[in-house]
């Protein structure tokens, strides 16, 4: 990775009228390592018909070692898999 990153990214949608929220994914928080080089945080609520979702991707280091490889797969392949994950709304 050329640089360091820090990147949240926030969404308040109200629910469609007639529709409500049958399911949410998971909530997680998860880093990458136990020196915290990396971190994601997916996190869900709906309130009062109103679904807030907060994401955020932080990588403090850009430089890894080809051992290393392995492991930064395995955690952007969770982050693309968590991000891929539907909101399911049901007609009342």
């Amino acid at each position: 990775m050329p640089y360091t990153f820090d990147e949240t990214y926030l969404l308040r949608m109200d629910v469609p009228t007639g529709y409500e929220i049958d399911e949410l994914p998971k909530q997680i928080r998860m880093k990458l390592n136990e020196n915290d080089d990396g971190y994601f945080e997916y996190l869900l609520s709906e309130n009062n018909g109103v679904l807030s979702m907060r994401t955020r991707l932080r990588m403090s280091r850009s430089y890894f070692l080809p051992e290393e490889y392995e492991m930064l797969r395995e955690f952007f392949a969770l982050v693309v898999e968590k991000q891929s994950e539907q909101i399911v709304f049901r007609k009342k």
